[in-house]
């Protein structure tokens, strides 16, 4: 599967001692979700293009959103034996995985997502909103950038799965730049109901950065 994948998180206003692949340090009380009156704090983001293009018809078959209050890694070469797409880094408790499929969203068979629009989020393929979630360690441990990596614990934590309505997510802005990263821009909203009918409605503005692989 040929995937494009970058970090997207809010800049310190101060950089120094910060690279791309750092946490933020400055973080906006707006950027998460909000379920049944908590709010939960998701400082950095992900996105995830599928490039495979099964249908042929010139465009990305996928574009998964990730908002998470931890690190992500690639998982393609399966570190450790470990079996998921993607490990997380120990201290991540709490994840927005929206999946956009193009044969959901008929636009997407002409062009990338566009600010302004509202994409339908798959209901049947991965998406899912978890807090209170928990990372276990891999054995042997695995440490990238000093920072250690493992699996989610599909048995801990609460997980949301879609509902009767499909979630969505806006973008107000957009612009994804895979030359120069730092100059792309993202500005979103997202709605989802969950199983039980409950909404849970999020957040995100900030720039983007290189992901961990």
């Amino acid at each position: 599967m040929k995937k494009i994948k970058i970090l997207l998180f809010i800049f310190a206003i101060t950089l120094i001692s910060c690279d791309n692949n750092d946490d933020t340090t400055v973080q906006a009380l707006t950027d998460g979700f909000t379920y049944n009156n908590t709010f939960y704090e998701t400082v950095n983001a992900y996105i995830d293009i599928d490039t495979d293009d099964n249908n042929n018809d010139g465009q990305p078959d996928s574009y998964t959103f990730f908002f998470t209050d931890g690190r992500m890694f690639d998982n393609d070469g399966n570190v450790n034996g470990s079996s998921g797409d993607y490990l997380f880094s120990l201290n991540t408790t709490k994840l927005a995985f929206l999946n956009i499929l193009v044969s959901d969203n008929p636009s997407l068979a002409n062009s990338a997502p566009q600010p302004g629009n509202t994409y339908i989020i798959s209901s049947i393929e991965d998406s899912v909103i978890i807090h209170n979630g928990q990372i276990d360690t891999l054995n042997p441990s695995y440490l990238n950038n000093s920072i250690e990596f493992g699996l989610g614990n599909e048995n801990v934590g609460t997980f949301h799965f879609p509902g009767a309505v499909a979630p969505t997510l806006t973008f107000n802005q957009l612009n994804i730049d895979t030359n120069n990263p730092q100059n792309s821009i993202i500005d979103a909203d997202y709605s989802f109901m969950n199983a039980n009918g409950e909404v849970i409605t999020g957040h995100y503005n900030g720039t983007f950065g290189v992901i961990l692989d």
